[in-house]
């Protein structure tokens, strides 16, 4: 006769079941990894040929280009939110230099969503360093940007924008930044003004349109 064999004890066996289930549980909570967000700028801003003409500028620049960001959007209140996305946005680029050394660029991106809330929306150009952003705008290559700081009040676009300033150098010479942001439907425009240390810019941010 063969012997019986012991039953396994209730607690084995739960707890085997129970590892189980946390296990499953586990991997349930892994967060899924989210696709980048890829959008296009849906119309450039640039400034028209008299105006540019009126201050001296030619237009050098004229093409769009590929940005790639992560871009965090963080939310307080009854519920906290917060999500880091990759952004690629299409944005056009237009720019404009003078014989003086001036440079006056806009670089127009769409403003994009990273957390289910329309209203919430980022421009891709912000998150980028200062250096990228004027070279972006008006296809300058500067460095030692400094802090932006406020300035006075532009008109961009028939929207009034706070104006910022920085000081960086360009080609080991000392230059002068302004800038200033607006949004223009579901674009988000940035026109930047650069200048020698010492060359009174007077840039065109009234003068900016877009086409049609």
């Amino acid at each position: 006769m063969r012997p019986s064999r012991s039953p396994r004890p209730r607690r084995a066996f739960l707890t085997a079941v129970t590892g189980a289930a946390a296990a499953t549980a586990g991997c349930a909570l892994l967060p899924e990894e989210q696709e980048p967000i890829e959008a296009r700028a849906d119309r450039p801003a640039s400034l028209p040929d008299a105006a540019a003409a009126e201050r001296g500028y030619e237009g050098t620049l004229s093409t769009e280009t590929t940005v790639t960001v992560s871009i965090t959007v963080d939310l307080s209140g009854d519920v906290q939110i917060s999500n880091t996305r990759e952004v690629i946005a299409t944005a056009f680029r237009r720019g404009y230099a003078a014989e003086d050394g001036r440079r006056f660029g806009i670089v127009t991106a769409p403003a994009v969503a990273v957390i289910e809330q329309p209203e919430v929306v980022r421009d891709p150009i912000a998150a980028v360093s200062a250096a990228r952003a004027v070279e972006l705008a008006t296809g300058a290559s500067v460095s030692s940007v400094s802090d932006w700081r406020s300035a006075s009040t532009r008109t961009v676009l028939g929207t009034e924008a706070e104006s910022e300033t920085a000081t960086a150098t360009a080609d080991g010479a000392a230059v002068e930044l302004e800038r200033a942001r607006v949004r223009a439907d579901g674009d988000a425009v940035t026109a930047i003004a650069v200048a020698p240390a010492g060359v009174e810019a007077d840039p065109p941010f009234g003068e900016v349109t877009r086409d049609a």
